[in-house]
């Protein structure tokens, strides 16, 4: 079973109301969705070669891209009551229908992952420009060793 499927059926037996599930959602960072959809991420990367060398960063973005699902959450009660273009999540809701909601939310966070890298995206990152600092630990604390770009 993979891990889109297994994701379905544990959480449609844990939760019967899509509105449920998205309350959880905003307000917990370690929500099974979440852990799920990292391994669901990586799945998906891994059958595109193009997207290979993203697999391994999955784990170190994780936590920006459960913040801008959090927010996307949170704001979209508001936004549904005046958005007239309706999405898979909208229906879902409409129609209580958790497993589409989870399978929709899934899939929105490999998008949003996918976005960190795409320079049309307002969350677009330029990894050339990060820096990466190296700490050796003290007993007073850490002292910078080196940075480097990568």
């Amino acid at each position: 079973m993979n891990t889109l499927n297994l994701t379905i059926n544990l959480l449609t037996k844990k939760y019967d109301c899509v509105n449920k599930l998205l309350e959880d959602l905003a307000k917990n960072e370690e929500h099974a969705l979440f852990i799920f959809a990292k391994d669901f991420a990586k799945e998906i990367l891994s059958k595109n070669t193009s997207w290979n060398w993203v697999i391994d960063k999955v784990d170190d973005l994780n936590s920006l891209v459960v913040k801008q699902m959090q927010n996307f959450v949170k704001n979209y009660y508001l936004n549904v009551l005046f958005v007239t273009k309706k999405n898979g999540l909208t229906t879902a809701l409409e129609t209580n229908n958790v497993a589409a909601a989870v399978k929709w939310l899934m899939e929105r966070y490999v998008n949003l992952l996918k976005n960190l890298f795409d320079s049309k995206s307002k969350d677009y990152i330029k990894i050339d420009n990060i820096n990466f600092f190296y700490f050796n630990s003290l007993a007073n604390g850490e002292e910078l060793i080196s940075s480097s770009l990568i």
